[in-house]
């Protein structure tokens, strides 16, 4: 069986391992990647019932402290290992650079699913996400837990879905019902192109941002979802770590939309100060030197965003065209 290692920091160690029983690397149509951190409870079952539609499935361990590497590998997975936990992100990352060895050395490979080690997703539903890859038709299948679908999913979460969503959204440029969905088809292309800077738990809003800037073609399956125990986080910490590396990637990759508003709204309070200013000198004939300062320091300072947003969109689009034509 193939053995794939990367170097990382001293702390980290790539050892793709595959136990006994493991599917034949050469003849794998289909792969699934799982990252999972302390996901003992359910690893099993997700492998086992994963390997029913796909040849290969990769368990990236992300650090996990309970016996989830041990379990992955008896379930029949490819697993790879962090010797820390660095993230969703980097497990992702790390999966992602390990699949395309295996390509490289396999052609026989099409499509990649990515899908949640806590028992959440279905397995019997990556057909659905798959077929659209493998028909041509796109480069990355989301599965929505809002298009038709009826799960029972909280309150909470759907509030929290639809903000987040509505957010990368806007952002992004592009348009999902599920933003932030962790059940994903790839194409080879999309693979290949994809390469992640985001940390923690917004990885999958940068890959909305990366396909509108990749020009890939997306979409979306209904998927069904099951909680079978409360989140392991504080929902309320890991959204506002998600909308934190949200408005770094709308900084990132759409600086104009950044630097624009931030710089109109100040502009707009600037004015907004200034016709205060002008008014209260006619009335009582005193001018507001402090106020009078701010209001012009404000539309100094949303002069000088626009300014930077719109500098910082031309080198970004020339950059893009070139990397694209080198491509």
């Amino acid at each position: 069986m193939p053995s794939v290692k990367k170097k990382q920091k001293e702390t980290d160690e790539l050892s793709p391992v595959a136990p006994a029983g493991s599917p034949n690397v050469s003849s794998v149509s289909l792969a699934v990647l799982v990252p999972a951190y302390n996901e003992e409870r359910f690893i099993g079952s997700v492998v086992h019932q994963a390997r029913w539609y796909a040849d290969l499935v990769m368990v990236v361990d992300d650090g996990s402290s309970d016996a989830t590497a041990r379990i992955a590998e008896e379930a029949g997975a490819l697993l790879v290992r962090h010797a820390l936990n660095r993230g969703k992100s980097a497990a992702i990352n790390t999966g992602f650079i390990t699949l395309k060895k295996i390509i490289k050395r396999n052609k026989k490979i099409k499509a990649v699913v990515m899908l949640d080690g806590d028992g959440q997703h279905r397995c019997a539903e990556i057909p659905r996400l798959c077929a659209p890859v493998l028909a041509g038709e796109a480069d990355i299948v989301v599965g929505s837990r809002f298009l038709g679908v009826k799960s029972r999913i909280p309150k909470w979460r759907i509030f929290g879905q639809h903000a987040l969503t509505l957010a990368t959204n806007l952002g992004s440029g592009s348009k999902l019902t599920d933003s932030q969905s962790g059940f994903r088809a790839f194409s080879l292309r999309a693979l290949e192109q994809m390469q992640f800077g985001s940390e923690g738990f917004s990885i999958e809003s940068e890959m909305q941002f990366l396909a509108q800037e990749d020009h890939l073609k997306i979409m979306e399956a209904p998927i069904s979802v099951i909680y079978r125990e409360p989140a392991k986080r504080n929902p309320v910490q890991q959204g506002l770590a998600v909308l934190g590396g949200l408005i770094k990637l709308v900084g990132q990759y759409r600086p104009l939309l950044f630097f624009g508003i931030s710089g109109l709204f100040s502009m707009i309070l600037g004015m907004a100060l200034g016709i205060y200013v002008v008014e209260r000198f006619q009335v009582t004939g005193q001018f507001a030197s402090g106020l009078g300062m701010i209001c012009v320091l404000l539309n100094v300072l949303g002069l000088i965003m626009v300014s930077t947003g719109l500098i910082l969109h031309s080198v970004r689009g020339l950059l893009s065209d070139l990397l694209h034509r080198g491509r």
